[in-house]
């Protein structure tokens, strides 16, 4: 981002008032919708979470931050969460609900009303949807990533399962035609 655009001043107002954008998706997420209420470190994960997007802003948002670095951290967290047991579309609301109270947060702010040229609302949506979009698709690629290789265990038990009754079955047709 340039020194003095729109995208980077708004970002970093996020920065500023993230705690109280933190408590307000916080109180939604537990009290109105209780999303992962089975998942018992939940409080924290979701503290962690909501404080890294938030106080991270500007660095989440911003055209010089490298995919690779939200895939990482992402991709590490879909396997984590899959590891846990907790719910991908679970998880998949908890991004979608942050996003939403940012802009709510946005909306409900002096900030919104300033004058400001539509094009630079617009390219701060864009650059707000892009980097949520990108979180959930990576972290998705983590939780099939974590899922596909319970599947090689599995795979791997089912086809060691399978030689065995074949060797049990060949073992028993030469007993019967001795």
């Amino acid at each position: 981002m340039e020194a003095r655009t729109f995208e980077l001043e708004f970002a970093k107002f996020i920065q500023k008032f993230h705690e109280h954008i933190r408590e307000a998706f916080l109180e939604d997420t537990f009290l109105k919708r209780e999303l992962l209420s089975h998942y018992q470190l939940r409080k924290t994960m979701l503290e962690e979470l909501s404080d890294s997007i938030l106080t991270e802003f500007t660095k989440n948002i911003d055209k010089k931050t490298s995919i690779e670095t939200i895939a990482d951290k992402y991709v590490q967290l879909g396997i984590h969460c899959r590891d846990d047991g907790l719910s991908y579309s679970e998880m998949v609301r908890v991004f979608i609900l942050l996003k939403r109270h940012i802009w709510l947060f946005f909306q409900d702010s002096n900030f919104a009303g300033q004058p400001f040229d539509v094009r630079s609302i617009v390219a701060l949506n864009n650059r707000t949807a892009l980097f949520f979009d990108r979180v959930i698709y990576y972290f998705l690629v983590g939780y099939e990533q974590s899922d596909s290789d319970e599947s090689s265990e599995l795979e791997t038990l089912y086809n060691s399962f399978v030689d065995r009754i074949h060797k049990d079955l060949r073992a028993r047709s030469r007993s019967n035609t001795e």
